[in-house]
C-alpha cells in the first residue's frame, strides 16, 4: 500500500484576510480530493486557527513571544529586557525547539509556504524537503523584508506559485527566477459557501443600516483602508463623480473595511460637502452580504498581486474598474468584465464610472461576464485541481 504524501502548510497569519482564506480554501479542496496528510504551521495566532484545525494538526510558531517581523527594524538598538520578557523569550525558545523536532518527525514530502513573508521560518525550520512558496505579494510588501526573508527568492531548488502572470513577471524580472520554476495559481472561491454567508442580511436591511436611499446606485470598494489599497483614489473618484453627478438615481459610494486612513478620508469627504454620500462603515466580521449592494466595484490598489476583493465583488455581478499597473486585477477584468485603466488616475476612474452608468446594456454585459468568471473560471474545484496536479508533479520529481 502506497504511503500517503505528507505536506506541511505554513500560513503567515490566521486572520480573516485574503492570503489565509485562500490557503484554507485550497486545503479544503485538497482534503476532499487527494489522499494527502497535512500539518499546518501558523506564524502567529488568529481566528482561522479553528478552521485549519478541522483539516489538520495546527501549530503556532510565535506562541510565547512577539514575531520579529512585528518588532524593530533589523539592527536597531534594543533596550534591556525586563525579567518577565526574558522568561517569555526563554519559553518561546523552548517552544521552537520542540516544534522543530515535531515537524521534522512529520517528515513532509513538501513544504508549502503560503506567502513569501515566511522566508525566515523556512530558514529556522531547515526542513529537508522540496519547498514551494505561494507568492501573494508585490514590491510594497517585499520592500519591507529583511535579508533572511529575501533569501527565499535566492534558493535554486525552491519552486513558486504566483497568483497572477503579473506576479510571475515580477519574480522573473526582480529575482531572475526561471519561468519554468513558477506556476500560476490564483485565488479561488466557493460560490455555494459565498452565497450562504451573503444570506445573513437583506439588501433592505443594509440600506437602512448605512442610510442609503432605496433607489441609490451603490459603487463599492473592499479591503484595508490604507495607501496600498488606494483608498485615496476611491475617495477622489467618488468626489469627482458626485461633483457632476449623472442624472437619474442618486449615486453613493461604500467601502467595507477598516484601517489607519479612515478618519482622514471621512474628513476629506466632509470638507468637500458630501458627508453621507461616501460611506466607511468599517470592517465587518461577515462582509459578504454587503457586496450584494454594489452595482460597480472599484479596485483602486496601487499594488495588489491578485486581489481577492475583485472576485468577491464580481461574484454578485459588479463590473470592475481597475488600474492596469497595479497587479493581477487586469487579468481578471480584461475587456469583458469592466474597464481597465492605463494610468493611476482618479479622474479617469470617475469617467469610467460615468461611462458604465450611462450605458445600461454595457453595464449588464460587464455584470454577466464578471459574475461568470468569478463563479466558474475561479471556482475552487477548477483552481484546486490545477494546483494539485502541480503539487503531484513536484513531489514525484523529488522522488526521482
Amino acid at each position: 500500500m502506497t504511503e500517503k504524501k505528507r505536506i506541511l502548510f505554513i500560513s503567515h497569519h490566521g486572520t480573516m484576510s485574503g492570503a489565509p482564506i485562500s490557503l484554507l480554501t485550497l486545503m479544503k479542496h485538497f482534503a476532499a480530493n487527494r489522499d494527502w496528510k497535512f500539518q499546518v504551521l501558523m506564524r502567529k495566532e488568529g481566528p482561522l486557527r479553528s478552521e485549519f484545525e478541522k483539516l489538520a494538526p495546527t501549530h503556532v510558531y510565535y506562541q510565547h513571544f512577539l514575531d520579529p517581523a512585528d518588532m524593530r527594524p533589523e539592527g536597531a538598538k534594543r533596550p534591556p529586557l525586563p525579567e518577565d520578557v526574558r522568561r517569555r523569550k526563554f519559553r518561546q525558545w523552548r517552544h521552537e525547539q520542540r516544534l522543530r523536532l515535531k515537524l521534522r518527525q512529520f517528515k513532509p514530502d513538501l513544504v508549502y509556504s503560503n506567502t513569501t513573508v515566511n522566508g525566515d521560518l523556512l530558514a529556522k525550520l531547515g526542513m529537508k524537503a522540496p519547498t514551494l512558496i505561494h507568492v501573494r505579494e508585490l514590491w510594497t510588501t517585499i520592500a519591507l523584508y529583511n535579508q533572511v526573508q529575501l533569501n527565499a527568492f535566492k534558493q535554486p531548488d525552491y519552486k513558486y506559485f504566483a497568483v497572477s502572470e503579473f506576479v510571475r513577471n515580477y519574480l522573473k524580472d526582480t529575482f531572475s527566477i526561471a519561468h519554468e520554476r513558477i506556476g500560476i495559481v490564483p485565488g479561488s472561491m466557493e460560490p455555494e459557501v459565498f452565497d450562504k454567508k451573503a444570506e445573513d442580511l437583506t439588501v433592505g436591511e443594509m440600506r437602512k443600516e448605512l442610510a442609503l436611499p432605496e433607489d441609490a446606485v451603490i459603487i463599492g470598494g473592499l479591503g484595508s483602508v490604507d495607501s496600498r489599497k488606494g483608498v485615496d483614489y476611491f475617495v477622489d473618484t467618488a468626489l469627482d463623480v458626485l461633483r457632476s453627478e449623472p442624472k437619474g438615481r442618486p449615486v453613493y459610494f461604500v467601502w467595507i473595511g477598516d484601517g489607519g486612513m479612515r478618519q482622514d478620508m471621512l474628513k476629506k469627504v466632509e470638507d468637500a460637502g458630501f458627508s453621507g454620500r461616501v460611506v466607511f462603515p468599517g470592517a465587518r466580521k461577515n462582509p459578504y452580504p454587503y457586496l450584494k449592494l454594489f452595482e460597480i466595484g472599484l479596485m483602486t490598489s496601487r499594488d495588489d498581486p491578485f486581489p481577492r476583493s475583485v472576485m468577491e465583488m464580481a461574484a454578485f455581478g459588479a463590473p470592475i474598474i481597475c488600474f492596469k499597473g497595479s497587479g493581477g486585477a487586469a487579468e481578471f477584468v480584461l475587456d469583458d468584465a469592466g474597464i481597465v485603466l492605463d494610468d493611476f488616475s482618479a479622474a479617469d476612474m470617475a469617467d469610467a464610472v460615468r461611462s458604465i452608468l450611462a450605458n445600461d446594456a454595457a453595464k449588464a454585459a460587464f455584470a454577466i461576464a464578471a459574475r461568470r468568471k468569478a463563479r466558474e473560471d475561479y471556482e475552487t474545484t477548477r483552481i484546486g485541481k490545477s494546483a494539485a496536479i502541480l503539487l503531484d508533479e513536484m513531489m514525484a520529481s523529488a522522488r526521482s
